[in-house]
C-alpha cells in the first residue's frame, strides 16, 4: 500500500513556483539575445550611453546636492553674512567688533566662530613655501566635529594675544609637503620671522569655505591680531571675517536670520559714523549647505534635465528596434500562443528580455559613468567646494541597477503592448516580407518623432552654448596676452608694518629682471588681468565735482609700477603713465581709465584731482591725487562683464602693495621662468616664486568653464542625435522591407527610380519636419532654462534654431538614403515571388 501511494505520490506534477517560471524566462530570454547578436550589441550600447551617463549625474548630484555636510550635525551649521543694499555692497563681510556683539546677543545661533584667508610664505622646508592660510578661532574645529587625525586642534590659550604660534596642517598639505609623516608633530617651522610649532593634522575631509594648507588662530595672524589691539576702525575693524556657527536648539532658520537682522540694525544706530560706506547694513543667515552649493545648483539641474532627456532617447531608440524584432518574431510568437502560452506570458517573457538588456546596459553604464565622472567633478569644482564627497559607491551603484530595471521596463512595454491577439492575423504578418502591421509602424514612427523633437530641444541647446562660448572668446581683452608671464611673490612681507623692506626689495627685482636677456619690460602690481582676483570699492570725492552736480562716486583701486602699462600694451589715450619719480615723497598721481574718466563728464580729468574717503573715524582728510594719465578699457576681472571705473596709484606711492610681476619678453614666456624664479631669489631667497602663468593662459583659464559646459551638452546632443538618426534609419529601412510588393508594382507600372528614391525620402523628412514642430516649444523653454549661461547670446537665436533644423533635416537625408538607394534596386518580378 505504501508503496502504491509513493508512486502516486511521484506521478503527481510537479508545481512550478514563480521563481521557478522567472528562472526559466531569464535563461529563455538569454538564448533568444544570445542568437539576435545585433539587436542585443546596439541597444546594449544605446542604454549604457544613457544609464552611464545618468549615472555620473547622480553621482555628482548626490554628493554636491544631496549628501549632508561631513560635519558634526551639518544641518545645524549656519552662515552669518551681512549686505548694504542701500550702499550696493552684497558682501559687507563681519568686523571683529560686530562678531563680538553676535556672539553677546544671539540666542538662536550658538558656538559662533571666524574665518579669513591669507597667503604666508613658510620656510626652511626645502624652497620657500607660499602656503593658503585659514585663520580661525580657537574652537573652529571642535564646533564643526572634526577631530585631528594626529596631535590635536586649537585650545582657548593658542588664541590669546602674544601666546605662542602654531600650526594645524590639512590632510593633502601634509601628504604632499611632508610626506605623510606623522613625526611632523611638535615640528617647528618658520612664518612671518615668528617659529610655528605644528601641532595637529587634520582627517581627509573636504574643507569649509576653502582648501587651505594650513590653519593658524587668530592670534598667530599679524593682521588679524594687529586689528584686534587696535581697532583702528572703529566698529568696521578688520571687516572681512566668514562668520558660522550653530542652530540653538528649538530655533529655526527663519528666527535666526530675524534676531541677527535686528543685531546687525542696531550697529548704525549706535555707532553711525562708522557706517558711513554701509548705508543700511543687514545681517542675515542660511543653512551653510545651502551657501555652499547655490552657484552650482542651476547647473547640475540642468545637466540632470538633459541626460533624462537623452536617456529618454536611448529608450525610444531601443523600443523601436525591439518592435522590429518582435514583428520578425512573429510566427515564433503565434505559434507559442498556439500552443498554449497566453498573452500574460508573452508579456512576461518580452519584458524579461527587454530587462536583461537594460541590465547589460548599466552594466556597460557604470563603465562610462567611471570614465566620465572626473571630467563632472572637474566641472563642477568651478563652481563649489562640495565635490570632495563625490563617489561611485553602493548608493550610486543601486541607482544604476535601478535605472536599469526601470529603463527596460519602459522600453519592453511597446514591443510587448504591441504584440496582436489574433492568431490568423499574427501567424500571416509573422511570414516572410508581410510586414509588422501598420499599428507597429505608426508606433515606430510616433517614438522617432519624440526623439527627433527632444534632439532637437538638446541640440539647440548646444548651438546657444556653443555661440555664446564663440562670443565670450571674441571678446576683446584691450591688452596684449602674448609673451606676457607673471608670477606671484606675495606673502614674504604679511608680517611687516613697515613696508620699505618691500618697495626696495621689489625695485632690486625689477631691475635684475629688466636687464635680463630677452626681457622687454616688466611691473609689479596688484592688477594681473583675468587672475584670481575681484574688484575693490572705494568712494571717492572729485574736486570740483559738487559744482558739476557730482556727489561721492565708487570706483575700483588699483597699485602698479613704471612699465605697468607698457608691457601690457594698453593704450595711452592722454596724459602720461607712471615715471619713476613718482615716489613716496612726491605729489600723489594716479592713472584713470576711460570708465572713471566718463565721471568728469565733458571736463578733461589730467590734470584735475580727487581724493579717497577718510575711514572711519579718521577726522583729517586724505590728501588729493592728481590725475595724470588716462588709459584705454581692458577685462581686469571677467570677460562678461563690464569694466568698472578704476584708478591706479603708482607701486611706490602704496607702501609695496603689490607682489604680482608681469615680464613681457621678446620670444617663449616659458623659457623666462628660470630667469625669473633667479632674478627673485638673488635679491630675497626667502621669497616664494608662485603660479607661473602667462597671459594667455589666464585667458584660457576664464574661458574654461563656459566652454566645458557648452562641450558637456554638444557631447549629450550628439549622442542623441547619433541615437535618433539610427532610429530614423531603421523606420524607414523597415518600412522599405515591408513595401517591396509595392515598391515592385510601383515600378512595374512605370515609376522611374528617382521618384520612388524621393518618395522614400520623404518619409524621413516628413518625420523630422514632425519632430521639429513639436521640439520647437520645447527648445524655447530649454533655451529660458539656459538664458543665465549665456552671453551675448539669446535664447530665442534664430541663427541656432536655424542651423539645428537644418542639421537634422541634411541628417536625416542621410540616414534614410541607404534604405532609399535599396528601394530602388527592387526588381518586380522578385517583388511579385515574395509572398
Amino acid at each position: 500500500m505504501s508503496e502504491r501511494r509513493e508512486s502516486e505520490a511521484t506521478s503527481k506534477p510537479r508545481r512550478v513556483g514563480l521563481w521557478d517560471e522567472l528562472a526559466h524566462d531569464v535563461r529563455f530570454g538569454l538564448r533568444s539575445l544570445r542568437r539576435s547578436p545585433g539587436y542585443t550589441l546596439a541597444a546594449v550600447g544605446v542604454l549604457a550611453l544613457g544609464i552611464g551617463a545618468n549615472t555620473a549625474i547622480f553621482s555628482v548630484v548626490r554628493g554636491v546636492l544631496l549628501a549632508p555636510l561631513p560635519f558634526r550635525h551639518g544641518e545645524q551649521l549656519m552662515l552669518i553674512s551681512q549686505s548694504a543694499p542701500a550702499a550696493e555692497v552684497t558682501n559687507a563681510g563681519v568686523s571683529i567688533p560686530e562678531l563680538g556683539a553676535y556672539r553677546e546677543r544671539l540666542t538662536t545661533v550658538r558656538d559662533l566662530v571666524e574665518y579669513h584667508g591669507m597667503s604666508f610664505t613658510l620656510l626652511r622646508q626645502g624652497e620657500p613655501d607660499r602656503v593658503d592660510t585659514g585663520v580661525v578661532s580657537a574652537n573652529f574645529f571642535d564646533m564643526l566635529g572634526v577631530r585631528p587625525l594626529h596631535g590635536r586642534s586649537f585650545v582657548h590659550d593658542d588664541e590669546v594675544h602674544g601666546a605662542e604660534a602654531v600650526l594645524v596642517l590639512s590632510h593633502p598639505y601634509w601628504q604632499e609637503k611632508f610626506g605623510g609623516d606623522p613625526g611632523v608633530i611638535g615640528k617647528v617651522v618658520e612664518m612671518n620671522d615668528r617659529p610655528h610649532t605644528i601641532v595637529g593634522i587634520l582627517p581627509d575631509l573636504p574643507q569649509y569655505p576653502r582648501d587651505n594648507d594650513v590653519y593658524m588662530p587668530t592670534s598667530a595672524c599679524p593682521h588679524r591680531d594687529l586689528a584686534a589691539e587696535t581697532l583702528s576702525g572703529g566698529w568696521r575693524t578688520f571687516a572681512g571675517l566668514t562668520v558660522f556657527g550653530r542652530l540653538a536648539p528649538g530655533s529655526t532658520p527663519e528666527q535666526a536670520s530675524a534676531e541677527v537682522a535686528g543685531v546687525s540694525r542696531s550697529f548704525a544706530r549706535q555707532h553711525p559714523e562708522d557706517y558711513e560706506r554701509v548705508r543700511g547694513l543687514v545681517g542675515r543667515v542660511e543653512p551653510l549647505q545651502e551657501n555652499l552649493v547655490r552657484n552650482a545648483r542651476p547647473m547640475l539641474l540642468t545637466l540632470t534635465g538633459t541626460v533624462l532627456l537623452v536617456l529618454l532617447i536611448a529608450c525610444a531608440n531601443v523600443a523601436n528596434l525591439s518592435i522590429a524584432r518582435t514583428a520578425r518574431r512573429g510566427r515564433e510568437l503565434a505559434v507559442r500562443t498556439a500552443l498554449g502560452a497566453g498573452r500574460p506570458r508573452l508579456f512576461r517573457l518580452l519584458m524579461t528580455e527587454s530587462v536583461l538588456v537594460a541590465m547589460g546596459g548599466g552594466v556597460v553604464g557604470i563603465a562610462v559613468a567611471w570614465l566620465g565622472q572626473g571630467m563632472l567633478v572637474d566641472f563642477v569644482g568651478r563652481f563649489t567646494s562640495r565635490t570632495g564627497q563625490v563617489e561611485l559607491d553602493g548608493v550610486v551603484l543601486v541607482f544604476a541597477l535601478a535605472t536599469a530595471v526601470l529603463t527596460g521596463l519602459v522600453f519592453g512595454a511597446a514591443p510587448a503592448l504591441a504584440s496582436r491577439r489574433n492568431l490568423s492575423r499574427q501567424i500571416r504578418e509573422g511570414a516572410a516580407q508581410s510586414g509588422d502591421g501598420a499599428g507597429r509602424h505608426r508606433l515606430r514612427s510616433g517614438l522617432v518623432v519624440a526623439q527627433v523633437a527632444v534632439s532637437f530641444v538638446l541640440l539647440v541647446g548646444a548651438a546657444l552654448l556653443l555661440e555664446s562660448f564663440r562670443r565670450l572668446a571674441a571678446v576683446e581683452v584691450g591688452y596684449e596676452t602674448r609673451r606676457v608671464m607673471t608670477a606671484d611673490i606675495s606673502g614674504a612681507f604679511a608680517h611687516m608694518h613697515d613696508t620699505t623692506p618691500a618697495v626696495r626689495v621689489h625695485g632690486e627685482i625689477l631691475d635684475r629682471l629688466r636687464n635680463a636677456p630677452a626681457v622687454v619690460s616688466a611691473a609689479i602690481t596688484t592688477a594681473v588681468p583675468l587672475s584670481n582676483i575681484a574688484p575693490g570699492v572705494l568712494t571717492i570725492e572729485v574736486e570740483g565735482g559738487e559744482a558739476a552736480g557730482q556727489r561721492r562716486l565708487q570706483v575700483d583701486p588699483n597699485v602698479a609700477s613704471e612699465g605697468y602699462f607698457e608691457t601690457l600694451g594698453i593704450p595711452l589715450l592722454g596724459g602720461r603713465t607712471f615715471r619713476m619719480s613718482d615716489t613716496a615723497e612726491a605729489p600723489p598721481v594716479a592713472v584713470i581709465n576711460q570708465s572713471m574718466a566718463k565721471l568728469w563728464g565733458d571736463r578733461p580729468p589730467v590734470g584735475s584731482r580727487f581724493r579717497v574717503d577718510a575711514p572711519s573715524g579718521s577726522t583729517a582728510p586724505n590728501p588729493w591725487i592728481t590725475v595724470v594719465g588716462v588709459v584705454a578699457d581692458f577685462k581686469l576681472y571677467e570677460l562678461d562683464r563690464e569694466v568698472e571705473p578704476q584708478f591706479y596709484a603708482p607701486y611706490q606711492q602704496s607702501g609695496g602693495a603689490a607682489e604680482r610681476l608681469l615680464v613681457r619678453t621678446a620670444g617663449d614666456p616659458h623659457e623666462l621662468i628660470p630667469a625669473i624664479k633667479e632674478s627673485v631669489h638673488q635679491v630675497n631667497g626667502d621669497m616664494p616664486v608662485e603660479e607661473l602663468q602667462t597671459l594667455a593662459e589666464l585667458r584660457s583659464g576664464r574661458l574654461a568653464a563656459p566652454k566645458l559646459t557648452a562641450a558637456l551638452l554638444a557631447i549629450f546632443a550628439g549622442v542623441a542625435l547619433l541615437v535618433t538618426l539610427s532610429g530614423i534609419a531603421g523606420v524607414i529601412g523597415t518600412s522599405v522591407s515591408q513595401r517591396t510588393r509595392e515598391l515592385g508594382i510601383r515600378m512595374a507600372l512605370g515609376a522611374t527610380r528617382a521618384s520612388v528614391l524621393q518618395m522614400v525620402l520623404a518619409e524621413g523628412v516628413l518625420l523630422i519636419a514632425a519632430g521639429l514642430g513639436i521640439g520647437l516649444a520645447g527648445a524655447f523653454a530649454f533655451g529660458r532654462l539656459l538664458e543665465r549661461f549665456l552671453f551675448a547670446t539669446r535664447p530665442t537665436e534664430p541663427l541656432a534654431y536655424a542651423a539645428v533644423g537644418g542639421i537634422l533635416l541634411l541628417a536625416a537625408l542621410v540616414a534614410s538614403f541607404a534604405p532609399a538607394r535599396r528601394a530602388t534596386r527592387v526588381q518586380p518580378i522578385v517583388a511579385f515571388k515574395t509572398d
